[in-house]
Order: C-alpha cells, then structure tokens, then sequence
C-alpha cells in the first residue's frame, strides 16, 4: 500500500533519485516503475535501500536469469551508487507487471503480498494510469493479508492488534533474520496509514466499528481452524522457496554471503565471519555459515 507520509519525504530524497536515474539507464524502454520499500523509508540511513524495478519483459534481463526470474520471481540484485561518505548500497528485485499483479493477487504464498500490503513508495511510474495502477494492487495486497487472518482474531479488535497479528503471520513464513518485534515496529510506524487501509475494507469483511481504530465482527471458529492449517502450509512453502530463492541469489547478488551475515547481525545481533574461501564460493562452501546463524537463532 502506498504511504502518503513517506511519499512526501522521499519526493526530493536525491539518493533515491540517483538510483531511479540509474535503473532507467539500466534498463531503459523496459522500465515502467520503480518502488521503495523497507526501513530507509522510515527514516533510517545506515542501512541497504531496498526496491522493486517492475519491467515489461524479462527480455529486458540476459536468457538465463530472464529464465530464473520467470521460474522464481523476482530476482535480486546488488547495486552500490556514489563513492565516499556518499557511497550506498542497495537491493533491488526484477519482476514484470504482469507477473507483480498475478503474484498479489493468486499466490497461495505470502512472498508478494505480505511485502506489498506494507506500505511502500512508487518512486517512478511510466504513466499515471500505471502508478494508479501499482497502487490499487497495494490495497489489493492488504486485502489478501487481512483475509487471510482476521478470522483469528476476538469479537473485538483494535486496527494496531488486526495488522500485528497479519505481519506476524507473514513474517512466520519466510526465513527471515527480523525479531518476532518487526511486525509491531512496522505497525507502529505506519499506524495511520494501516488504519486508513483497514477502514477501507471494513465493509469487506464485515467489520462494524465499536469506536475509533476498534472495530467488532462475528468470529468463526471454522474460519480459524482453516486459516491455522493454511498459513501452516505457508511456513512449510516458505522455507523451502526461501533457500531456492537464496540459491538463485547466489548467482544474482554480488557478495551474497556477505549481504546475509551483515543483515542477520543488524536485526539479530548474531555474528558470523565468512572465510575468504566461502566468500568467493558461497553456493558450495557458504552453508556452514548459514548453518550456524540459523542454530544460533539468527533466522528463523
């Protein structure tokens, strides 16, 4: 879902800018529009931005990794922009339009659509028809994330427990290096937007507001029972589509080793040194590392 507030931060953010600038050289006719997401957007500045560059072809990438991108979406790149004090880094994932519109709204797996019902910027689009677009697909991402665990939830509720309870669920189904305290982060940050958001929908899912950001619906303890074996089913999916996917990063992201062990210590606190060997072969010699963040609960 598109936030207005972080929109009107980031609309003069000449860091974001340059990389925007750099995917359109990159990628050039293909390129319908770039989006940011993650913590850069919440005001924090030592850390890796984070972007989805949404192409009109996999053509747009060499055979094979158009071919790994189509398999298993999306593939993730690193890109390091500026020199100096001013050097930064990021991480951007490729996927077609076409393939970002069928992903949020079919996939049994929350990959795409948990990442999109947070709130996010649409930093470049083609067209304001495609921005509107990329928009109505973020609320249609929330959609399929309250629908998919509103039913857990008491008679009454509050918007901050519905979204808590949501991103958590999400968060359990990927291997991930964040604390079991993301999701409520994330809900404390955007709490507004998420609000509106919910408000929006409420109809929806017959929800009946009780009093400001509280709302009361019918609880079915079918639907629980139902939604408990299906997010069961995401966390089994999940872990598996985590590693394919780190595989096929391996292949994509330069120093991909590096990039996790660094991201696992900022969220986690857990510290693990590669050696120069494992390093420069990650796919074959990195799994002891990888092995040894998860048995000391860098990931889950």
């Amino acid at each position: 879902m598109v936030d207005a507030n972080a929109a009107a931060i980031v609309d003069k953010d000449a860091t974001l800018a340059a990389f925007v600038e750099h995917f359109a050289s990159r990628f050039g006719a293909h390129l319908l529009a770039v989006l940011a997401y993650g913590s850069y957007l919440r005001g924090k500045r030592d850390t890796v931005l984070d972007f989805y560059v949404v192409l009109d072809s996999y053509s747009a990438l060499p055979r094979l990794a158009g071919l790994a991108n189509r398999l298993l979406p999306p593939n993730v790149y690193h890109v390091t922009l500026g020199s100096g004090d001013a050097r930064q880094a990021a991480k951007f994932a490729t996927v077609t339009l076409e393939h970002f519109k069928h992903s949020i709204e079919t996939d049994f797996h929350c990959y795409f659509w948990a990442r999109f019902a947070q709130p996010f910027v649409v930093l470049f689009a083609r067209d304001e028809s495609l921005r509107r677009q990329i928009e109505q697909l973020g609320l249609a991402a929330a959609r399929r994330v309250l629908a998919s665990s509103l039913a857990a939830l008491p008679e009454t509720f509050d918007s901050e427990t519905a979204w808590r309870h949501a991103f958590t669920l999400s968060y359990g189904a990927e291997l991930r290096a964040e604390d079991a305290a993301g999701a409520a982060r994330l809900v404390e940050h955007y709490g507004e937007t998420l609000n509106a958001h919910l408000e929006a929908l409420a109809s929806e899912f017959n929800l009946t507001p009780v009093a400001p950001r509280r709302w009361r619906h019918t609880p079915s303890a079918l639907a629980a029972t139902r939604l408990d074996h299906e997010w069961k089913r995401r966390r089994r999916l999940g872990k598996f589509l985590s590693i394919a996917r780190l595989l096929k990063a391996a292949f994509t992201f330069n120093d991909p080793l590096d990039y996790v062990v660094w991201k696992v210590a900022r969220h986690s606190g857990v510290v693990e040194e590669p050696t120069p060997l494992q390093r420069r072969h990650p796919l074959l010699f990195g799994w002891g590392v990888l092995w040894r963040l998860y048995r000391r609960g860098g990931f889950r």
